[in-house]
Formats: C-alpha cells, sequence, structure tokens
C-alpha cells in the first residue's frame, strides 16, 4: 500500500493575513541628526501589489503612503523607484538598514528602516500572494468602472 490513497491528498493551509509590522523608523533631519517615528505596515491581500505604510509621528497627524511591495522589496538590494518614492540599501550597511524617500507636493521625508524585520514581513505577504500571481485577484472592471466614474481622481487635481 502507498502513503497516497485515492481521493485523499495532504493539504497544506497557507496563513491567509499577514499580521501588521510595527517598527521604529529614523527619520533623517540632516547627516547626523535623527528624529525616531513610528511606521506601522499593513498588507492586504486583495491589493497584493501594494503595501500600506502608516507614519505615526510623536506629535501630528498620522500619514499614510502606499507603496509598491516589489519596489520596496527591490530596495532592500539596490536603489529601486523613481519620483516620489525612492528605496536603497545605505551604504556599508546592506542588509541591515534601507532608507525611505517620501515626497509630495507639501513635503519629504528620508527615513531608515531595519531591514531584518522588514524583509522577513515582506516575504511573509510572497507567501500569500506570490508576486507571479499579484494581477490574478485584482479586480479590473471595478478599478475601471471607478476611474470612468471618477471616484479614482484625487480631490486636489478637481481644482
Amino acid at each position: 500500500m502507498t502513503g497516497e490513497q485515492s481521493g485523499l491528498r495532504e493539504r497544506r493551509t497557507m496563513p491567509r493575513e499577514v499580521p501588521e509590522l510595527t517598527l521604529v523608523a529614523k527619520r533623517v533631519l540632516d547627516g547626523r541628526a535623527w528624529r525616531p517615528v513610528r511606521a506601522e505596515f499593513r498588507f492586504d491581500p486583495a491589493t497584493p501589489m501594494i503595501v500600506s505604510m502608516t507614519l505615526v509621528p510623536a506629535r501630528g497627524p498620522s500619514v499614510v503612503w502606499r507603496i509598491g511591495r516589489g519596489l520596496l522589496h527591490q530596495g532592500f538590494f539596490e536603489e529601486s523607484g523613481e519620483g516620489y518614492v525612492q528605496v536603497w540599501p545605505v551604504p556599508g550597511q546592506e542588509g541591515v538598514t534601507v532608507r525611505l524617500l517620501l515626497e509630495s507636493r507639501q513635503s519629504s521625508a528620508v527615513l531608515e528602516l531595519p531591514v531584518p524585520a522588514l524583509a522577513h514581513w515582506i516575504e511573509s505577504t510572497y507567501e500569500i500572494v506570490p508576486a507571479h500571481a499579484e494581477g490574478e485577484s485584482l479586480n479590473w472592471d471595478g478599478f475601471i468602472s471607478a476611474l470612468l466614474n471618477g471616484s479614482g481622481r484625487n480631490r486636489e487635481d478637481e481644482s
């Protein structure tokens, strides 16, 4: 008798949710000074190409950034991104620290993030939705409908 019986197969269950990751990031103020800021990372399998990061400063309002998961992952190894979001390893600290540049019309910030915890968390998101399967779970009809109905527009663009 073999280990496999007809109709019965081992079922592996994968976690369906990645817990939120909270890190203390360093906001780089100049070449030497920095200020701690809490960074909360979230992943939603319904939008697997995006990681949400909420920055919670000691004073002032929280800010949510949506960052490409692949862009963030690539930044662990080499310069990644253009424009408003860029990630790169800190020279001499590859595998330990990355810098994250966030820019908007109103302001900009450079953050230093610890790689080990963030890399482990990102890898767990790829266990739930592999990179090659990102597009399969997207609701393209809903996305296009939202664009055509105007709900996808930024309010700043309407003025």
